[in-house]
């Protein structure tokens, strides 16, 4: 596997970065217990940062449950990533040439590869549901997903104006459905890829309800630069003064 998902998941929220090779060198070596006190501290503490239990037993808990998932879940990547890799190359080069047919078949491939980690995936969020409330559990998601609900959902509203309460519905129903395949998601960018297929869906869905898809696009787009121009243009203004 390209990259380990407990590797991956400190990267995507703590943003770790690279030692150098001098430094790895002069770094004493961990024992194994102190190698698995430091691997559980890293992957857990985002989640924990979040939570805020302010509760020992429920923290030790909380830990134990995502450990156990996480090394499932690497290990399930470990047999079937060259299998997912592919068939995601298969999605992406339908969504390319536009090709709905075989965009859909790629998806239902991928559906199919994944229904056997339902089992892990149900059991990860029982157990959670033991120790969590509901809201809880929902932070644990977004965490695992670095809040791409919160911030997609946000996106749409800049770029489509005039949503109503029924869009903003079907939009966050779909943007919740896109997190809850991408907890399962071996890296950062399949978990944006899970995103992308439900995009698909809500821009279908705003296309029907009379959005002009592409233009919108086009509208934000032009409206960032002219803010960004703007911005680089009152600088030196600002600096004279």
């Amino acid at each position: 596997m390209k990259k380990s998902l407990l590797c991956l998941l400190s990267v995507m929220v703590l943003g770790v970065v690279s030692v150098p090779a001098q430094q790895k060198e002069s770094t004493p070596a961990l024992t194994a217990a102190e190698q698995e006190k430091h691997t559980e501290e890293k992957h857990t503490k985002p989640i924990l940062d979040e939570l805020k239990l302010n509760n020992p037993e429920k923290e030790a808990r909380v830990k134990e449950i995502v450990m156990a998932h996480l090394k499932a879940l690497d290990a399930w990547h470990t047999e079937n990533d060259a299998q997912i890799k592919a068939l995601w190359g298969e999605f992406n080069k339908a969504r390319s040439a536009q090709n709905e047919t075989n965009w859909d078949a790629a998806l239902a491939k991928i559906d199919g590869v994944y229904a056997s980690f339902k089992p892990e995936h149900e059991k990860f969020l029982s157990e959670l549901s033991t120790v969590l409330t509901p809201e809880q559990v929902e932070t644990v998601k977004d965490v695992m997903t670095v809040n791409k609900v919160e911030v997609t959902f946000h996106a749409y509203g800049e770029i489509f104006h005039g949503l109503t309460d029924e869009h903003r519905a079907f939009i966050l129903k779909n943007l919740k459905a896109a997190r809850e395949e991408a907890i399962d998601a071996g890296t950062m960018n399949e978990k944006s890829a899970f995103f992308k297929k439900y995009k698909i869906r809500i821009e279908a869905y705003l296309t029907a309800h009379g959005f002009d898809v592409k233009q919108s696009y086009k509208d934000f787009v032009a409206k960032q630069k002219a803010e960004q121009g703007g911005k680089k243009a009152a600088a030196p203004a600002g600096e004279k003064k």
